[in-house]
C-alpha cells in the first residue's frame, strides 16, 4: 500500500500520455513531437514495436517473425521507410506458385490456378461482386451502413457459399481470404471483410499487400523511430489503471503514474480488459473488447542454405487449404546467401499444433513443405518460430476480426472518445485496417483529434 500510494503522490505531468509503443504509438508520438507537444509513451513490452518484431538468422540474415509486407499503395509506409534510409525488396515472384486445394497439388505461373474457364469465371464474378458490395460500405463508420445489419449476420464462409456457383471457385476464394485474414471464413463476419476490403481501395489491393518488405527488417524502422523519441518512450511498463474525468487522465503502472490532459490508447481491442477503467468505460465499449480475440497465429521461418525452391521453377510462394501450413513466401536476401521462406499457420491449424513440442511441430511443418515444394525442404539449418496466440502483450495475430453482430451492435465505440480518452491502432483503421499502413493512418487520425480537442479546452 505504501509502494502505490507514493505512486500516487508522484505523478508526473506531460500533455499526452500514449499506450503502446506499436507502429501506431510511436508514429503518434512523432506528430506530437513536430507540434511541440509533451508526452511520454508507456509500453508493457521489453521492446518497442508490439506485432513487429524481427531478429537476425546465425550467419545474421535479418528476418521478420511478426508483420513483414508492405504493398504499393501504403503510401505512409513507403514515406517513413524512405525517411529512415531503409530498403525496400520485392517479394520473389518468378517461376510457378502452388496451389494445393482439397489435396490435389497445382502449380501456375499467373494469379489463378489451372481451373476450368467456369471456375475462373466464377471466381472473377465473385472479386467483381465483393468490390461492388464493399463500396456501399463507409470506410469510416460501416455500422452505419445499410447493409451493415444484414452483412452482420452472417458469416463470411456464408457469404462465400452463397455468392459461389461453382465447388472450384468457392474453395479457391476460401483459400486466399483465409490467408489474408488468418482465420477460418466461419469465424468472422462479412461486413468485417468486406469493410477490411473498403480500407483498402479494393480486393486487388488486398491481394497486393505482399510485394514488399524490409531489407533491413520491420523492426529496424521501429528501432530508429524509437531512437528518435529518445526517453519519451517506458518500456516495461504494463499500464495498470486510468483515473479520468472530464478534463484530465491519470495513468498508473506499476512503478509510475503521470497525469495528462489527454491519452491515446493504441493497445489491441482485446487487451483493454486488463486494465481497470476509473470510471469503468460505457458498456459498449467494455462489451466490444469482450469480443475482439485475436485470429490464432504461428509464423515459422525456415532458413536453408540456399533458395532451392527456385532451381526447380518455383516463386516459394504455395497456398494450401490442408493443416498445417496455409501460406509460404520466399523471404531470401537479395544476395542469395540463405534461402529463406516464410512459413504461415492460421486459425483451426494453428490450433491444432501449437501445444505440440516443439521438435514435433518443427516435423509437421517439414512434412507440410515436403509435400508442397520438395525433398529438400525437408532439410533447413535453422528454425523460428513465433507464436503469437502465446505472446502475452498480444495473444494472437495479426489483427481482430469480428464475429457476427458485433460491428453492428458496439461497432461505433471503436473510435469514439470517452472523455480524455482517445483509441488509436490497426484495429481503428478506416484505411488499410490491419496493416502497417492501418496504424499509421490511425495514429494521424487520433493526434489531429486529441490537438483539436485541446485547443478548444
Amino acid at each position: 500500500m505504501e509502494k502505490i500510494g507514493s505512486i500516487m503522490s508522484n505523478k508526473k505531468k506531460v500533455d499526452i500520455v500514449i499506450v503502446g509503443a506499436g507502429l501506431a504509438g510511436l508514429t503518434a508520438a512523432l506528430e506530437l513531437k513536430k507540434l511541440n507537444y509533451s508526452f511520454v509513451v508507456l509500453e508493457a513490452r521489453n521492446r518497442p514495436g508490439g506485432r513487429i518484431h524481427s531478429t537476425v538468422t546465425s550467419d545474421n540474415v535479418t528476418i521478420d517473425l511478426g508483420a513483414q509486407w508492405i504493398g504499393p499503395h501504403h503510401k505512409r509506409m513507403m514515406r517513413l521507410i524512405a525517411e529512415y534510409g531503409l530498403q525496400l525488396i520485392p517479394t520473389y515472384r518468378t517461376g510457378n506458385t502452388i496451389y494445393e486445394m482439397k489435396g490435389k497439388r497445382k502449380k501456375t505461373k499467373g494469379k489463378l490456378p489451372t481451373l476450368s474457364p467456369i471456375a475462373i469465371a466464377d471466381i472473377m464474378k465473385m472479386k467483381r461482386k465483393i468490390d461492388k458490395i464493399s463500396r456501399k460500405v463507409p470506410f469510416d463508420t460501416p455500422w452505419t451502413s445499410k447493409l451493415a445489419q444484414q452483412l452482420d449476420k452472417i458469416t463470411l464462409a456464408e457469404f462465400i457459399k452463397t455468392n459461389s456457383h461453382t465447388k472450384a471457385g468457392m474453395s479457391f476464394s476460401k483459400l486466399l481470404i483465409e490467408e489474408a485474414l488468418c482465420a477460418n471464413l466461419y469465424e468472422v463476419s462479412a461486413l468485417d471483410f468486406l469493410w477490411c476490403i473498403r480500407a483498402a481501395g479494393s480486393i486487388d489491393h488486398l491481394l497486393a499487400a505482399e510485394d514488399y518488405w524490409i531489407a533491413e527488417g520491420a523492426e529496424t524502422l521501429i528501432n530508429r523511430i524509437a531512437e528518435s523519441l529518445g526517453e519519451t518512450i517506458h518500456l516495461n511498463q504494463p499500464v495498470l489503471r486510468v483515473m479520468y474525468d472530464e478534463k484530465t487522465v491519470t495513468v498508473y503502472t506499476e512503478k509510475e503514474s503521470w497525469q495528462a490532459k489527454k491519452v491515446i490508447v493504441t493497445t489491441p481491442p482485446n487487451l483493454l480488459t486488463r486494465i481497470c477503467f476509473d470510471p469503468p468505460l460505457p458498456a459498449s465499449r467494455v462489451q466490444l473488447s469482450e469480443r475482439a480475440g485475436l485470429p490464432s497465429v504461428i509464423k515459422m521461418i525456415c532458413v536453408y542454405d540456399q533458395p532451392f525452391w527456385r532451381e526447380g521453377g518455383l516463386s516459394g510462394t504455395a497456398y494450401s487449404d490442408q493443416n498445417p501450413v496455409k501460406l509460404t513466401i520466399d523471404s531470401s536476401p537479395l544476395d542469395g546467401r540463405r534461402g529463406v521462406l516464410t512459413v504461415l499457420i492460421g486459425g483451426d491449424s494453428a490450433r491444432q499444433i501449437e501445444s505440440l513440442p516443439l521438435e514435433s511441430k518443427q516435423v509437421e511443418i517439414k512434412k507440410a513443405l515436403v509435400r508442397l515444394l520438395g525433398e529438400k525442404a525437408a532439410f533447413p539449418i535453422e528454425m523460428f518460430e513465433k507464436d503469437w496466440s502465446a505472446e502475452e502483450w498480444t495473444r494472437g495475430g495479426y489483427g481482430t476480426h469480428f464475429a457476427t453482430g458485433v460491428i453492428s451492435q458496439f461497432g461505433a465505440s471503436l473510435n469514439s472518445p470517452i472523455g480524455p480518452i482517445h483509441w488509436a491502432g490497426t484495429e481503428t483503421a478506416s484505411e488499410w485496417r490491419m496493416y502497417m499502413e492501418g496504424a499509421i493512418q490511425s495514429a494521424e487520425r487520433v493526434t489531429v483529434e486529441v490537438i483539436n480537442a485541446i485547443i478548444k479546452e
